[in-house]
């Protein structure tokens, strides 16, 4: 693994992490997290990038702004500068002559994949979305899901009357902006602008972000599929088999398609 870091057009450094193989390849998966974690994704996420460096791929996961190791504090994140992230992200897999490749977005993340993905879809040969947040109002706006629904009004106090909240276990700060974009992006349109390979994976059990959206919005997919991981919860840390599962069927996806 080589850490890194690299610039966002809009001038904030990034930290990234590569896991390089030790032969020459031209396929390249980049990893996006979600909201209030890092590019570790408790763990989960440098295992699989370890998966499929065995396997054949250049792997680069990164910290978006205001996240891990990445400038910038979270309560100004935005919809639009983690769009911005994912393509600072890909000008670095491209910087390196990489030229097939492939973009993975977990939860939040991969809202915002979806969404860069609408309107870039040159510069990538397939898409997967781990657990997506593809509804931003179901998720977090007029939450369906157990994980804010019991936090809803005073998330939206807060918002009004201070212009942050703090989201999830990890207490992390988010400002009135990024809840506000919440409301104009719409991932789940952005999916039926989507020509490339696209498989969606989700767990039945998510608590999170609703399994039922993505069941709904895999239909919108030109050329995609909903991989279903039944009784898996969100980000499919445990059980082992449920994580096992999700990593084979990404593997699988790529090796198919990059």
């Amino acid at each position: 693994m080589q850490k890194i870091f690299f610039k966002s057009k809009d001038g904030l450094k990034l930290c990234g992490v590569w896991h390089f193989l030790d032969k020459p390849t031209t396929k390249a998966v980049v990893l996006a997290h979600g909201m209030t974690v890092d590019k570790n994704e408790e763990g989960i996420i440098i295992e699989l990038a370890e998966l499929l460096k065995d396997n054949g791929f250049a792997v680069f996961r990164f910290d978006f702004r205001g996240h891990g190791e990445s400038e910038g504090k979270s309560v100004d994140t935005t919809i639009t500068g983690e769009i911005t992230d994912v393509e600072g992200a890909i000008k670095e897999v491209k910087r390196r002559e990489y030229k097939d490749i492939g973009l993975l977005g977990a939860s939040v993340g991969g809202g915002i994949a979806a969404l860069y993905t609408e309107k870039n879809q040159k510069e990538l040969k397939c898409l997967c979305l781990w657990n997506p947040a593809l509804n931003y109002d179901h998720t977090f706006l007029n939450p369906i899901t157990p994980w804010l629904k019991d936090r809803h009004k005073s998330m939206m106090h807060d918002l009004k009357t201070k212009g942050w909240t703090t989201v999830g276990s990890s207490k992390k700060v988010y400002g009135k902006k990024m809840f506000d974009e919440m409301a104009e992006f719409k991932p789940y349109k952005a999916l039926k602008n989507i020509s490339i390979p696209t498989v969606i994976i989700h767990g039945t059990n998510d608590r999170y972000v609703s399994y039922e959206d993505s069941k709904n919005y895999a239909q919108n997919l030109n050329n995609g599929k909903l991989m279903t991981i039944e009784g898996a919860e969100h980000g499919f840390h445990e059980p082992k088999q449920y994580s096992d599962k999700a990593k084979q069927e990404t593997l699988k996806f790529f090796l198919k398609y990059l």
